[in-house]
């Protein structure tokens, strides 16, 4: 007499498929593993004398003088002229950090460095806490209350710029001395010899809406001041930092 199928067959056959699949996925991760782990051997180990490093957050950016290199790894105590070692890892190409308001040409992000002997010396290590590459947030001298100006809030100066004229027409205005009234948002002092400060006036549109101008004068967050500055255009000042605009040779006023 026929029953037609029996279930419970159709059930054994699924679960004797399901660890076959399960056995051959457990072999090719097996052998995926040993063949990583043969070619990270094959690469060796890198080792370089650091040039310039900056901490930000749980990560410890790095160059070494030998190969220009930069680096990137889990935070590594380590000053200018220490020697590290490092293997393997991935090139990041083009990267842009926020925190470091940086784009690198090329960053290799590695898993595992170390510092090479006890040649801790003095050295310009600038410290920039809060990065996380899934949300960068740069924490330098700032002040969390500073509200950006709304639109129409800062009277342009009568002989002055807005910062969204200076954006449309920084070509025109390159090499040119240009006056602003504007509020300051950020201050990050002693980089590369210099204060670097983030303007905004309430015009313009992100990411055209503010102004980084650089100077030997330190303001503090939330200041409105008048700024007198030099803008330059496409302003490329090496190692991979690049701006669209700055204000260089910066003075300031009260408003």
């Amino acid at each position: 007499m026929w029953h037609g199928p029996n279930p419970g067959i159709g059930i054994q056959v699924s679960k004797e498929k399901t660890m076959n699949i399960l056995k051959l996925m457990t072999i090719g991760f097996t052998i995926l593993f040993a063949v990583s782990t043969a070619v990270a051997d094959e690469e060796g180990s890198v080792s370089g004398t650091v040039s310039e490093v900056f901490d930000v957050g749980s990560y410890t950016y790095i160059q070494l003088s030998e190969q220009g290199t930069w680096i990137a790894t889990s935070h590594l105590p380590v000053v200018v002229g220490d020697t590290i070692e490092y293997r393997g890892g991935i090139e990041m190409r083009d990267f842009y950090s926020k925190a470091l308001d940086r784009k690198f040409d090329s960053v290799i992000f590695v898993q595992a460095a170390k510092r090479l002997g006890e040649s801790a010396k003095s050295s310009q290590h600038q410290v920039l806490k809060g990065e996380d590459h899934g949300n960068e947030n740069r924490q330098t001298q700032r002040s969390a209350s500073v509200q950006v100006p709304a639109p129409g809030e800062i009277p342009q100066l009568a002989d002055g710029k807005t910062i969204a004229d200076i954006m449309v027409d920084a070509i025109q205005l390159n090499e040119q001395s240009v006056n602003l009234r504007a509020r300051v948002i950020k201050v990050s002092p002693n980089i590369m010899g210099k204060n670097w400060i983030t303007l905004q006036d309430g015009t313009g549109t992100p990411p055209n809406d503010k102004l980084i101008a650089t100077s030997t004068e330190l303001v503090s967050p939330g200041e409105l001041v008048i700024a007198n500055g030099v803008i330059r255009y496409n302003v490329d000042i090496g190692s991979g930092y690049t701006y669209k605009v700055l204000l260089e040779q910066t003075t300031f006023s009260s408003k």
